[in-house]
């Protein structure tokens, strides 16, 4: 236990003092994120606090751990997730609008990479027995895959709404995967989730409302690919029914809330990918909270998803 506080703490500290830098670089080059109509803040933020979480995790993971598949998905998948973000968010800066394309092709590939090191989507337990597994054809275990990972690319990039909102809900879904991890006695996946909470307490620091800076989509993306590709390794390695509801459980919070707007929007006919102010924090933000009391609201119903998963967990698995 003392090992993961160290880990922990080293990827803090790494993160923390790497913002500044980041931050500096951004104002530097133009890379912020300006107000508009849809925006809530006033000021240019910078949008560089993906590149110190990406460059801590990495050299947290390269200091303190043996060379392993996961290991090298999570450095170079990152990677272009890192690069076609930062081109976004750089797009995003000048108040143009980076094509959604090479964005999608990047996830795709990032995704596919995870396939082929092995970390994969490859088969279901059956759902009225949850005895033996239904296992999927090599095409399918891919095309499911990718959708699983590119998925929560894009949930925590549409949760980036509100100052701390997803850099705090991948912190309380982090904790939750540490805590699965070491009760299946799953030490590396334990690791990775210590990481993601040093970095993400690091930035959340930040980016607490009033944020001085924000993760832009290479941070947010970074994140989502973190959980997708942690929670195929980890709490969906068996494979079963209630893995799967303890991963859905563990991530309910950008699950409902994607799910709920691209219900919304296909009802009144808006593509799915066009930004808009259908969010859950959005939704509470026009009933009157303050920004400090939608993040707080809405980590309290992260905690009770995790919560859940813990006890299905527990008491069930």
């Amino acid at each position: 236990m003392i090992g993961y506080l160290v880990v922990c703490l080293f990827a803090f500290f790494v993160v923390y003092l790497l913002i500044p830098v980041t931050k500096r670089w951004a104002v530097q080059f133009g890379v912020v994120d300006r107000p508009n109509a849809r925006k809530i803040h006033q000021y240019p933020i910078p949008l560089s606090g993906g590149l110190a979480i990406y460059i801590g995790t990495i050299l947290t993971l390269f200091l303190f751990f043996s060379r392993t598949s996961l290991h090298y998905v999570l450095t170079w998948g990152g990677l272009m997730l890192i690069l076609v973000g930062l081109v976004d968010d750089w797009y995003k800066s000048k108040g143009k609008d980076f094509p959604a394309w090479p964005k999608l092709i990047g996830q795709i590939a990032a995704a596919g990479l995870a396939y082929a090191m092995g970390i994969q989507f490859f088969a279901i337990g059956h759902f009225w027995s949850g005895q033996g597994l239904i296992v999927f054809p090599e095409p399918l275990a891919l095309f499911v895959t990718i959708i699983w990972i590119v998925a929560f690319i894009n949930m925590i990039n549409f949760l980036d709404g509100v100052d701390g909102l997803a850099s705090g809900i991948t912190t309380i879904a982090s904790v939750t995967l540490f805590f699965i991890s070491t009760f299946r006695l799953q030490y590396d996946v334990a690791a990775l989730s210590v990481i993601m909470i040093g970095a993400s307490l690091a930035f959340l620091r930040h980016n607490f409302y009033p944020a001085s800076i924000f993760l832009g989509d290479a941070g947010s993306m970074f994140l989502g690919y973190m959980l997708g590709v942690i929670s195929l390794y980890g709490t969906m390695k068996s494979a079963t029914f209630i893995a799967l509801l303890i991963t859905i459980l563990v991530l309910g919070v950008p699950i409902f809330d994607t799910a709920q707007v691209i219900i919304s929007r296909l009802v009144v006919g808006t593509p799915i990918y066009k930004a808009d102010r259908r969010h859950v924090h959005h939704r509470l933000l026009r009933t009157g909270l303050t920004q400090r009391q939608t993040v707080v609201v809405i980590y309290v119903i992260g905690l009770v998803f995790s919560l859940l998963a813990l006890s299905v967990l527990f008491f069930v698995e």
